[in-house]
Formats: C-alpha cells, sequence, structure tokens
C-alpha cells in the first residue's frame, strides 16, 4: 500500500505544481506577461524588437510603455525583463534633475539622451522559475508609482 501512497503523492503534487507554474511571469514566455495584463484589464501587444527578441508594448492612461526582454538565445529562453519609459521635452531634462531622481531610487534608473529625451527604466530578473503574479504586480505598481514621480519631476 505503501507505494500507491507515494504515487498518488507525486502524481498530485506534479498536479498541482502545472496550475502553479502558470501563474507565473516568465521572461522565457512572452505570453504570460501577455496573459497578466490582460487579466488586469491593461491593454497589451507582444511584438519584436529591432534584434528580433520579443517586446510588449501596453498603455497606461495615454502612455505607452514598454516591456523588453533580455538574457535572451536566439531571441527565446529570455530570463530577464526591462519596463521601459520615454519621454521627449522641448526643452529636454537637465543632468542635475536626472541625477537627483537616481539618488532618490533604488529600483528604477532614469537617463537622458543626446537628444534630450529623459528615459526611466526597470529590470526584472525571472530566472527560469519566473515571478509570482502576486509578486509581479508589486513591481507592476511601483513601476507605475515611479513613472508617475519621474513625470512629476521632469514636468511632462
Amino acid at each position: 500500500m505503501k507505494p500507491i501512497s507515494v504515487i498518488t503523492g507525486l502524481a498530485l503534487a506534479l498536479g498541482l505544481a502545472a496550475p502553479a507554474a502558470a501563474q507565473q511571469v516568465l521572461a522565457s514566455n512572452p505570453q504570460s506577461l501577455i496573459d497578466y495584463f490582460f487579466n488586469n484589464g491593461i491593454p497589451a501587444q507582444l511584438t519584436t524588437d529591432s534584434v528580433g527578441d520579443p517586446l510588449v508594448e501596453f498603455r497606461v492612461d495615454s502612455d505607452t510603455m514598454q516591456v523588453f526582454f533580455y538574457d535572451c538565445t536566439d531571441n527565446s529562453g529570455c530570463l530577464a525583463l526591462q519596463f521601459y519609459a520615454g519621454y521627449r521635452l522641448d526643452a529636454g531634462v537637465d543632468l542635475a534633475t536626472i541625477n537627483g531622481w537616481n539618488a532618490d531610487r533604488r529600483f528604477v534608473r532614469a537617463y537622458g539622451t543626446d537628444t534630450g529625451a529623459a528615459r526611466i527604466e526597470m529590470d526584472i530578473a525571472t530566472g527560469h522559475d519566473g515571478v509570482s503574479h502576486a509578486d509581479f504586480g508589486e513591481l507592476y505598481t511601483l513601476w507605475l508609482e515611479s513613472t508617475s514621480l519621474f513625470e512629476e519631476r521632469i514636468g511632462w
């Protein structure tokens, strides 16, 4: 009887593991990010970037933002994500503003470009096991709060 119990236990454990994995956001599975956004009412679409890696574009209010995929092998099997938003201001953003922003932040960074645009980014390593929807939700909230504060800081 004991071997049957072990087999039954393994079957149950394996059966329960599949739904748990389905609730992970994985850079190696771009559809998992689209599913997260869709399930939370966020318009998003999956496309590719200039080198063929996955790219997700999503909208928040009137702003379009992107999620780039990194640490990919031949445009798949990615291990990390990067939230990204860019802002083009007529007067540009001075270095003191960017440096002040970065000095006050831990997980999000900003920089200016040669053309006067301001950009903000946040990296998320999902690894092979992914990030739970709950944890990804907290990271997404951090991203939204950060972009809102950044927009205030640069006068967007």
